[in-house]
């Protein structure tokens, strides 16, 4: 509920001319301002695991990307650490890892891995 919450409220918070986008696989996932969605990757979905590729570009500085992130996705419940190079967040069952990768002189890429790990089979 508090994830729908601050999506709401973002998008009504935003200036009339701004316009939230998100990822077409990970529709709670924002893209930062300027940013599109570039490709989707491949999708995989196991019961109710799944494992979900897509990346994004646009013009920017990688550290405002990277911040972008780190000051938006706690607000939807994501916790953060850093792996190998990676921006990692956790919620829950779900893994998300950022990469940001410059490309020439202003251009950003911004390559996003989802994994879902399935719920426990284990019934107590």
């Amino acid at each position: 509920m508090s994830r729908l919450f601050f999506l709401a409220a973002m998008i009504c918070a935003a200036p009339a001319h701004a316009e939230t986008s998100f990822f077409a696989d990970i529709p709670d996932l924002p893209l930062p301002s300027g940013f599109a969605e570039a490709q989707t990757g491949p999708s995989f979905h196991a019961g109710d695991g799944r494992l979900v590729f897509a990346e994004a570009v646009g013009a920017g500085d990688g550290l405002a990307v990277r911040d972008f992130y780190y000051d938006t996705l706690p607000q939807l419940g994501w916790s953060q650490s850093a792996e190998n190079g990676a921006v990692v967040f956790q919620r829950g069952r779900e893994r998300l890892h950022l990469f940001l990768i410059r490309e020439g002189e202003d251009r950003i890429r911004v390559r996003v891995q989802l994994a879902v790990q399935p719920a426990s089979m284990n019934a107590d």
